[in-house]
């Protein structure tokens, strides 16, 4: 029965933290959506600075709950993690009092992806080719006389480049 106080004292400490939601606002007016999708019902337009807790995240969307307690999807991008009172973080600690906190960081890309449609299964089995569009993008297709007519007035240089056939071999250059 020893052990008592300590497990007390690790469930005071440590659950309230595994259960604390993320909180944010609202960037500016935003719909609040009864799904994550755009053409999903609109519940209400929450105005800007809205404070709000959020539930869950699902590729480009957050369930989010309200302070009074409407609930529903809003775009990830429409909100920002912490209090719209809250400063930016600036000096106060030890690396900026010596100068590290503050320099500029180096060159590195980080990229951020918040979600991406695809096509599904049923999708690509109902593909089926469409002549008029296709027809419509011949349309498009420049001769080599307007091509060549184009790259003098935009003072382009000539080059050769390979062409392939449709197994991927390279075509015998033409002259």
């Amino acid at each position: 029965m020893n052990c008592r106080p300590w497990l007390v004292a690790a469930l005071v400490l440590f659950l309230p933290s595994a259960y604390a939601a993320e909180s944010g606002y609202t960037l500016n007016a935003t719909e609040l959506r009864d799904k994550p999708f755009l053409d999903a019902v609109t519940v209400v337009t929450l105005p800007e600075k809205t404070p709000v807790e959020i539930v869950t995240r699902q590729g480009a969307w957050m369930q989010i709950r309200t302070k009074n307690m409407q609930q529903g999807w809003v775009r990830m991008l429409s909100v920002r993690l912490g209090s719209p009172d809250q400063k930016p973080r600036g000096g106060g600690n030890l690396l900026s009092a010596i100068g590290i906190g503050n320099r500029p960081r180096t060159s590195t890309t980080a990229t951020v992806t918040t979600g991406v449609r695809g096509f599904s299964e049923e999708d690509l089995a109902k593909a089926a080719p469409n002549a008029a569009e296709l027809e419509k993008m011949k349309g498009f297709a420049a001769t080599a006389a307007d091509a060549q007519q184009l790259a003098a007035q935009a003072k382009l240089d000539r080059r050769q480049i390979a062409y392939f056939d449709a197994d991927g071999k390279p075509l015998k250059e033409k002259k």
